[in-house]
């Protein structure tokens, strides 16, 4: 069988696309696009970059932060109805270019979004969510611990008929995150329908701050895409989105799933193509989800990890 040939793309290979000035170009772009877009969706809720549903007074007591909120258009909705609840959780569905991943951006639950958070998870056929922060970060909630904490234990939710249940921990040391393994069950009617779900929650990055090596979200990709195809192959290719959240859920998670994405692209992409692939990506995450790579040093490090990984590829 023939291996894939890693070859180092032109936007990777001219250092004059990588220094700090060039960057910083591309990022005050992004970021001066985001502003006129925003703008123009301002007191226009019919404008599909709107965040009239997210920003109306039954959505804003469960947004975590007030300016990040997901657009109308492609805004994940609730399907059950309850009583004195709307359709609204802060979750995008969000699609690489080509549709080569498919991703739910999300906030980290609030005490009174967990049972918004696990029904949304059992509407949306999840199997993986992908956690990268820690519940706590410099004495900051950023995040509700929204799952039994115990092996054996459950979290029962009774208007919305769902039982979720930690059946393992592990802490794997090589993707520096903890692999938690949750039965969940739908308990409606005689016989309860069963699924399971895996999460990956990193240890390994700091809010508003960096991996200490691109070693750690190589690994984590790593052993996201491991899950992703045992999944797969164990559902018949009928599997949701993988769901990824920190805190806001856009500047860790934009990183994660830009590489991720930039990583998948990167074998399609011709030799003489010239397009910054990075670039691209956030460019189509941000018109799916606000602030998705957050800060410079984010978008920076995004450059970072992917050469890191095809400098690996191809000294092995």
């Amino acid at each position: 069988m023939c291996e894939e040939r890693v070859i180092m793309p032109l936007f990777l290979s001219n250092s004059a696309n990588l220094n700090a000035n060039a960057l910083t170009i591309k990022f005050h772009f992004l970021n001066q696009t985001d502003e006129e877009r925003s703008h123009q969706a301002i007191d226009n809720p019919n404008n599909p970059f709107s965040v009239s549903v997210a920003n109306s007074d039954t959505s804003m007591n469960y947004n975590r932060y007030v300016n990040i909120l997901p657009f109308n258009h492609n805004r994940v909705k609730l399907l059950q109805q309850r009583p004195n609840k709307t359709d609204y959780i802060n979750a995008s569905h969000i699609e690489a270019p080509n549709n080569v991943r498919r991703y739910i951006a999300t906030q980290g639950p609030l005490s009174k979004t967990i049972e918004d958070f696990w029904l949304m998870i059992w509407e949306q056929n999840i199997n993986i969510i992908v956690m990268l922060a820690k519940q706590i970060e410099k004495g900051e909630t950023k995040c509700e611990t929204y799952w039994p904490e115990k092996a054996g234990c459950s979290l029962i939710f009774r208007d919305i008929e769902l039982k979720i249940t930690l059946e393992s921990e592990i802490l794997d040391a090589k993707s520096s995150c903890y692999v938690r393994t949750l039965k969940l069950e739908k308990l409606e009617g005689s016989i309860a329908k069963c699924r399971e779900i895996t999460q990956l929650q990193t240890i390994a990055w700091p809010d508003h701050g960096l991996p200490d090596s691109p070693d750690s979200i190589i690994n984590l990709i790593t052993k996201k895409n491991e899950c992703l195809q045992h999944y797969t192959l164990l559902n018949n290719g009928n599997i949701g989105p993988v769901v990824v959240h920190c805190s806001a859920g856009c500047g860790r998670t934009g990183t994660f799933c830009t590489v991720d994405s930039t990583l998948t692209l990167l074998p399609n992409l011709q030799q003489n193509d010239p397009t910054d692939l990075i670039l691209s990506v956030v460019q189509h995450f941000r018109q799916q989800r606000i602030a998705m790579v957050e800060t410079f040093a984010q978008f920076q490090f995004c450059y970072l990890v992917v050469l890191s990984k095809l400098v690996n590829d191809l000294s092995n």
